[in-house]
């Protein structure tokens, strides 16, 4: 997911801002800073934009600006902040994917959507259709995340403030869960699951937890430093899923009937393609998480060929020789079963 451009920061940071001030609150302006997690200097061009924006800002008793008030406007509460329509078919469009099968905020956002589509509906006379009426989401091979919503709250917390955890995980090479102290970096979405990467002090390096395998997370009184060497951008540069290993350079050939389904969707930041004599395609990209990469490429069934690197081929070539002895004794029907939809 992009981060937040700075305009949309600003935005955040004003109303914040305006809502404080418009309470009667009489922060420091390096107390705000703390707060909105910025400089003062940021702090006091927000205060500016305030300023034109016809809210007039004073200082204290004495004139000094390093302690803001709101002058002339009585206390009340924070400003309301409005949503389009557009917007609300967003929230709407998002919510739909977000409260899937097993979500864990599902039963929350299917309360907040009631709320969204009742605002909608005020606008219009006679109310309109929302937009979920008109999209069926589909999904298979989910994973249920509905029980998890206190571990992803406590994981979060733990990652915001620095805290240290204390986790119950259920591995599935371990007979039984083990507890061990975990240091939270960063929660990760991506298409098949939820999981959460950070630092176990005993073992080094960064690992991955699946959230669905946490069994209980409780939260330490000890802190924690991340990591210098972590870098979440690189991860998701890096990573061909959730895997964090040392990338490599993957080079694959497409038969020419695969070849427009290929081209036409994003599997990885750095792809790169390649158009073959035969109509096929050859598609490049460096990235890490061997066993991801080589699911991924066994999906395309006979359609799909590792050029590089060679030791992915040769692993590929034993699972496929492996799987082929399986039906060796059955005759063959079809000569080709992988297509397309559409």
């Amino acid at each position: 997911m992009p981060e937040a451009s700075r305009r949309e920061r600003q935005i955040v940071r004003v109303l914040g801002l305006l809502g404080i001030l418009l309470d009667k609150g009489t922060p420091t302006v390096r107390e705000l800073a703390a707060r909105f997690n910025t400089r003062r200097e940021t702090i006091y061009r927000d205060l500016r934009v305030l300023q034109d924006a016809g809210y007039p800002i004073a200082g204290d008793e004495r004139g000094c600006m390093s302690r803001p008030r709101l002058a002339g406007h009585p206390r009340q509460a924070g400003p309301e902040i409005r949503l389009n329509d557009r917007e609300l078919d967003a929230l709407l469009w998002a919510s739909m994917h977000a409260r899937g099968i097993g979500q864990p905020f599902g039963k929350d956002l299917l309360s907040a959507a009631v709320k969204l589509r009742a605002m909608q509906n005020m606008r219009h006379d006679p109310p309109q259709e929302a937009i979920e009426s008109a999209v069926s989401i589909v999904g298979r091979g989910q994973k249920d995340y509905s029980q998890h919503s206190e571990t992803v709250l406590k994981l979060a917390e733990g990652i915001l403030r620095r805290r240290s955890t204390r986790v119950c995980y259920s591995s599935p090479n371990r007979p039984e869960p083990h507890d061990f102290e975990f240091d939270p970096y960063r929660l990760l979405f991506v298409p098949d699951g939820l999981y959460c990467l950070g630092q176990n002090p005993d073992y080094g390096g960064v690992i991955t937890l699946a959230i669905d395998r946490i069994r209980s997370v409780s939260l330490l009184a000890a802190s924690f430093d991340v990591d210098p060497s972590f870098d979440p951008e690189q991860v998701s540069q890096d990573a061909f899923g959730v895997v964090w290993e040392e990338p490599m350079t993957v080079v694959v050939r497409f038969r020419a009937d695969q070849a427009p389904y290929v081209r036409e969707r994003s599997w990885h930041p750095s792809q790169s393609f390649r158009d073959l004599a035969d109509g096929g395609v050859e598609m490049t990209f460096r990235a890490a998480g061997e066993f991801e990469i080589m699911r991924w490429i066994l999906g395309w069934g006979d359609a799909a060929e590792v050029v590089e690197p060679l030791r992915l081929r040769g692993l590929l070539r034993e699972i496929l020789h492996s799987a082929a002895s399986r039906y060796a004794s059955e005759p063959i029907v079809v000569a080709q079963v992988f297509k397309n939809p559409g």
